[in-house]
């Protein structure tokens, strides 16, 4: 584990007050948009096993810090790992995303007892790159939601309605988010031994759950992981993202004992800024960064003197898209470094 108090994210979670300047990291900056991205996958025909080659992960976590000076690097991978790990087949197919056979039982999932094997690839990466990075840059650990992870295994893929999901048996769906839960208790666990020091939960499709639902599959197991995670670590900074969840973002904050929280770009920053109170990450849209590099200036400055005087991260309200231009992301970070 990582004991360093010099991680700069890190320490605005910890300390819970802004340092000696706002810090910044892109969401999925390690990727797509990037010349040397593509460079080093040329070549790499499948997608979940470049998240298993260690050197590849290394150099691929690496670029955006070189590139442009990010504050953290998180590590290279992707949210389904645990989905992988738990025994899913899993195919990336270039321009549609991951196809996954739906699973129609718990049962299907295989068991816990092989998973540090299974991950220690990815575990040997985030020691060679914290090795290799600055000990003020801080190093990213992640995993998808529970939930999230849930709605692409018995969809077989992202899709807009999620309506299997949600008319699926009540009782194998709590069963299966439960099993999820227990596996990414352990690779969240093992990525704090071996170097990480922030963690961020993505529940990239919490948006599509009414209230009673969103705290059955959203803040039960996100609250559980959590507190595994300070039990063992106690003050260990874990930033929550339950995108597109609205005024629920308020409940999340509240119930979960996430440690901070990432923000959307449909959240208005005023409203977060009175009603999260947790330090904010957030919130520029993607897209005003790939096609209005102006209006991205302008609203990163808004963003910034919106939350001037709070424990708070730059970042996007997603991740970065795979057409954005290079200088548009020099450009803000520039702007954010230099504000």
């Amino acid at each position: 584990m990582n004991k360093s108090t010099k991680s700069i994210i890190a320490r605005v979670i910890r300390n819970g007050k802004q340092v000696e300047k706002t810090p910044i990291w892109l969401m999925r900056q390690a990727g797509r948009s990037l010349p040397e991205y593509h460079k080093a996958m040329k070549g790499v025909s499948n997608f979940m096993k470049a998240c298993y080659n260690t050197d590849l992960i290394t150099k691929l976590t690496l670029q955006p810090v070189t590139r442009f000076n990010m504050d953290a690097a998180i590590i290279f991978s992707d949210i389904l790992v645990i989905a992988d790990i738990l025994g899913c087949d899993i195919n990336f197919t270039r321009g549609i995303g991951p196809i996954i056979k739906p699973i129609e039982d718990p049962k299907e999932l295989t068991d816990l007892e092989k998973i540090e094997t299974k991950i220690l690839p990815i575990l040997n990466a985030i020691k060679k790159v914290r090795h290799k990075l600055p000990e003020e840059k801080s190093l990213i650990g992640f995993a998808g939601g529970p939930w999230t992870i849930a709605s692409y295994i018995i969809e077989g893929r992202n899709n807009k309605t999620f309506y299997k999901t949600l008319n699926f048996c009540s009782l194998k769906l709590e069963k299966i988010i439960e099993q999820i839960t227990e596996a990414t208790i352990i690779y969240l666990t093992k990525q704090i031994e071996y170097g990480v020091d922030v963690i961020q939960l993505f529940d990239s499709n919490a948006g599509i759950l009414p209230e009673k639902l969103f705290k059955k599959y959203i803040i039960k197991p996100t609250r559980k992981i959590v507190l595994a995670i300070k039990d063992k670590f106690s003050d260990f900074p874990i930033i929550g993202f339950p995108k597109s969840a609205g005024k629920l973002y308020k409940d999340y904050c509240q119930q979960t004992s996430i440690s901070a929280i990432s923000i959307d770009y449909d959240i208005s920053v005023e409203w977060a800024k009175t009603n999260l109170k947790v330090p904010l990450q957030g919130n520029l849209d993607p897209s005003l960064l790939a096609y209005d590099r102006v209006g991205a200036i302008k609203e990163a400055k808004h963003i910034m003197d919106c939350f001037r005087d709070l424990p708070f991260i730059f970042n996007l309200g997603h991740g970065v898209l795979p057409d954005t231009p290079v200088e548009n992301i020099v450009a803000l970070v520039d702007l954010v470094k230099n504000y």
